[in-house]
């Protein structure tokens, strides 16, 4: 079993009472993991992996890929939820994270600044120019810490 902390950057309901998940993780980079049931009113994962949260998770590794056995909501970023443009930034960020990360490759910079990345979100209140501003910067520095070169933005903490 492996653990570790994880931001929830998207799920996909499959089947009945199933979801996939992909998670930005601290320790082992993105991984996309299966929840058997987490549908089912009884489940015990269920409300612990909300999606654009920081949770606590525990998985296992089978020939099907990772496998959800274990989660603990830590940080559910209320203000990110609490205006519509801040839903839509973390969204944006989610999505740009989930797409230019390759699966199990760990980079604490980028966990880092998905970290100080959503603090800032859920700390800060934006008009809609900077909210723009926030989310060019946070992409640019994104591609830096992938190493598609160096960002001239400025720093989002």
């Amino acid at each position: 079993m492996y653990s570790t902390e994880g931001i929830v950057l998207k799920k996909l309901d499959i089947g009945e009472a199933d979801t996939l998940y992909g998670i930005y993780t601290r320790d082992y980079g993105k991984i996309r993991a299966l929840a058997h049931g987490i549908r089912k009113e009884e489940a015990k994962l269920r409300g612990h992996l909300e999606v654009l949260s920081l949770s606590g998770i525990g998985f296992v590794v089978g020939r099907a890929g990772e496998k959800l056995i274990a989660a603990n909501l830590m940080r559910f970023w209320p203000q990110v939820r609490s205006r519509e443009h801040t839903v839509r930034l973390a969204t944006e960020i989610a999505r740009d994270v989930d797409t230019q990360c390759f699966p199990g490759e760990k980079d604490e910079s980028v966990w880092e600044l998905l970290l100080a990345t959503f603090a800032a979100l859920d700390r800060d209140d934006f008009s809609d120019d900077e909210a723009q501003s926030f989310l060019t910067d946070f992409r640019g520095r994104l591609r830096e810490h992938l190493g598609y070169g160096a960002s001239e933005e400025e720093e989002i903490v």
